[in-house]
């Protein structure tokens, strides 16, 4: 868990702000199964594959899986720099993301991205949680691939999240 408490407080504060705005729609389903802030960092440690929606320069929604980490209470990610998410994103901040682990859990979050650069010291902890969980599956060779998006100036994403909901609904036993 890399959050602070203030984190932690912080997160939790924009998931009550959400609900507090969302529709009754929404609500009554979240009703009960709301999923507190530091439920929510206990569940997401480490990768957690984020779908993650972008517009494209004609309007169109473009959604694709990406390797996603909850640091400090935000969302971020890695992409290519001639990959199709990258040039939405330069062009057109506004990004949605859902991570749904299984068919109880969901996050959702829209807003925009902070674009940071991947070899800055502000992604410092993305690259060191990308390192945490890719080189013991794929080895060292993996630490030198990292090395490579560094030189190639690859962005890192930081979702700034306007909206976020978190739930968690327990399996009904028979």
């Amino acid at each position: 868990m890399f959050e602070t408490d203030d984190e932690v407080a912080a997160l939790q504060a924009l998931l009550d702000r959400s609900m507090a705005g969302a529709g009754p729609h929404l609500r009554e389903i979240f009703d009960g199964a709301r999923l507190s802030a530091h439920d929510l960092v206990e569940r997401m440690p480490g990768m957690q594959l984020l779908t993650v929606a972008t517009v494209s320069r004609d309007g169109r929604p473009y959604a694709g899986a990406v390797d996603g980490y909850l640091l400090h209470g935000e969302l971020w990610f890695g992409s290519g720099t001639q990959a199709l998410r990258t040039r939405h994103l330069r062009r057109n901040p506004a990004v949605s993301a859902t991570w749904l682990p299984d068919a109880q859990t969901q996050l959702t979050v829209h807003g925009e991205v902070e674009i940071v650069p991947f070899a800055g010291e502000r992604a410092a902890p993305l690259r060191q949680a990308m390192l945490d969980h890719y080189v013991p599956i794929e080895g060292p060779e993996w630490a030198r691939f990292l090395d490579d998006l560094v030189d190639d100036d690859s962005p890192a994403f930081r979702i700034i999240a306007d909206k976020a909901f978190a739930y968690y609904r327990a399996p009904r036993r028979p």
